[in-house]
């Protein structure tokens, strides 16, 4: 154990001493989260890199951001205090060298967590998606060094497997399977990250989702990504022949057996922290649910809360017709969920945090729903804001 975290309680309980933690994508989905949690679950001070707007300051932006999800949480009120005193916005871009960062803070032997990245996947997007997700892990690896970083921290995702199918071992990845932009970005930054000479962990998620018991969620990615796509094109019918959506059967093409991986975002961080506070070895870990839905029944929910008839499932595109095949275009990115079917080996996670290690959660029936419900009722708020941005 390093001399930094001695007088650790174990991997759930908080330290006595510890060394301060810097955050990039702080005021992203998962980010934010994990900001929350340290808080929770350590003493440090923690330090979150944030580009500045030019309507609010760094430390406003983040202090909102951290405020709301507190209440979307439903955690203690008691945190809004511990954000005011123990988190610290720093201005920074992970797009320019050393993140921008001129002045650096006092992190000596900080542990940094990289959150931030591009969730774009598209061809077209290509130079940006790498300019994000490598290039901008190259300037955060250089200011960790620069910081004298004591262990890194990646948050990738567990789908750099891309087209693989059946159990996923924690392991380097294949970038002869990627199905996609963002999948080969990942597989480079992890490169980047694990060629740094740094101590690292890559801790890698699957789809994350709202938070397990309130649902919220400030995603717009993943299941609600395929959620709103599915809504779109039910509008797409409906302008077409009002009734449509609800009469035509659609076939799509599914794994009739596999499990899509769906984990809560408060897994996600809860297993992360914990691996910190346990001081897990570098390696990789599956940030994932033990006990994932089946891919049909979370299809056949999405279809349903979307305003669709129930789907047919088929194994081949022959079994299309050309409505079909145009939905199948949409929702392409989301092949890799449920048509290459994925178990992941959570084995190095249960290894450092034994019977601490997140158990799972059910996703099935109404679960699934309340989660895509929720997502639902302030889809129309959620479009208003990306129009504003963009």
């Amino acid at each position: 154990m390093s001399p930094e975290k001695s007088g650790t309680s174990g991997a759930n309980g908080p330290r006595s001493i510890s060394p301060p933690h810097v955050v990039t994508g702080a005021t992203g989905f998962v980010g934010s989260a994990l900001i929350l949690e340290l808080l929770q679950r350590t003493r440090a001070e923690v330090f979150a890199l944030v580009r500045p707007k030019a309507d609010q300051s760094p430390q406003e932006r983040l202090n909102e951001v951290l405020n709301k999800l507190i209440d979307g949480h439903e955690l203690p009120q008691s945190l809004r205090s511990e954000v005011a005193s123990r988190v610290h916005a720093v201005a920074g871009d992970i797009e320019r060298p050393f993140c921008g960062v001129e002045i650096d803070p006092d992190l000596s032997g900080a542990e940094f967590w990289h959150c931030a990245a591009s969730l774009q996947y598209q061809d077209r997007h290509r130079a940006q998606i790498e300019h994000t997700n490598v290039a901008g892990t190259a300037n955060v690896l250089d200011f960790a060094k620069r910081s004298d970083c004591s262990i890194f921290n990646m948050v990738s995702t567990a789908y750099v497997v891309g087209s693989r199918r059946g159990l996923i071992s924690p392991e380097p990845p294949d970038i002869a399977f990627v199905n996609n932009c963002y999948e080969r970005s990942k597989i480079m930054a992890e490169e980047k990250v694990i060629g740094s000479g740094l101590t690292a962990r890559i801790m890698r998620p699957s789809v994350v989702i709202g938070h397990s018991q309130t649902q919220y969620t400030t995603s717009s990615d993943g299941l609600y990504g395929f959620v709103r796509n599915l809504t779109k094109f039910r509008n797409a019918l409906e302008r077409t022949q009002p009734g449509l959506a609800k009469s035509l059967e659609v076939s799509i093409i599914v794994d009739p057996v596999g499990r899509v991986d769906l984990v809560p975002v408060d897994s996600v961080v809860a297993d992360a922290v914990g691996l910190s506070n346990a001081d897990a070895p570098p390696g990789y870990y599956h940030l994932t649910n033990p006990t994932p839905p089946p891919i049909v029944d979370a299809v056949a929910a999405c279809f349903e809360l979307s305003g669709l008839a129930a789907p047919k499932f088929v194994s081949d595109p022959s079994e299309m017709t050309s409505v079909d095949l145009k939905l199948q275009q949409r929702i392409d990115f989301y092949s890799s969920y449920i048509i290459n079917a994925k178990q992941f080996d959570r084995s190095s996670v249960r290894g450092v945090l034994g019977g601490d290690a997140r158990q799972g959660s059910d996703l099935e029936g109404a679960a699934l729903h309340r989660f895509c419900t929720w997502y639902l009722d302030r889809l129309p708020e959620a479009r208003r804001k990306m129009a504003v941005l963009r």
